[in-house]
């Protein structure tokens, strides 16, 4: 196989991979799922417990409230990820403008000569 055959299939391909924007839909389907996960499954069914083995008169000093300042930071940084994944995905794509041959000039293309422009 010709090496600018090999290049051309996996140029496709890495075409193919840009086009579709597989990697950055991956990456936004994995934190879709992971704020599904801290909001819905985890930080919604926090509830308050006892402490074992709390000698107090009082049942409020026993009891540990939830969710606490923690957990709520943990979910305000994973939704606060959003604009920068979100970003991420927006701006990342290459510009293609086709193929160039290693071992032939094209002659299909001929070679565009710039003129130099005079300074007013």
């Amino acid at each position: 196989m010709k090496i600018d055959d090999w290049r051309m299939t996996h140029m496709a391909l890495a075409e193919f991979f840009d086009a579709w924007r597989v990697i950055p839909r991956i990456i936004v389907a994995g934190y879709g799922y992971l704020l599904y996960w801290v909001i819905v499954e985890w930080y919604s069914k926090l509830t308050p417990y006892m402490l074992d083995g709390c000698v107090s008169d009082k049942v409020i000093e026993c009891m540990v409230q939830a969710p606490t300042m923690e957990h709520t930071a943990l979910v305000v940084t994973v939704v606060g990820i959003s604009a920068p994944i979100m970003s991420f995905y927006v701006n990342t794509s290459k510009k293609w403008n086709g193929f160039t041959f290693w071992n032939k000039p094209n002659p299909a293309k001929p070679q565009m000569l710039t003129e130099e422009k005079p300074l007013d």
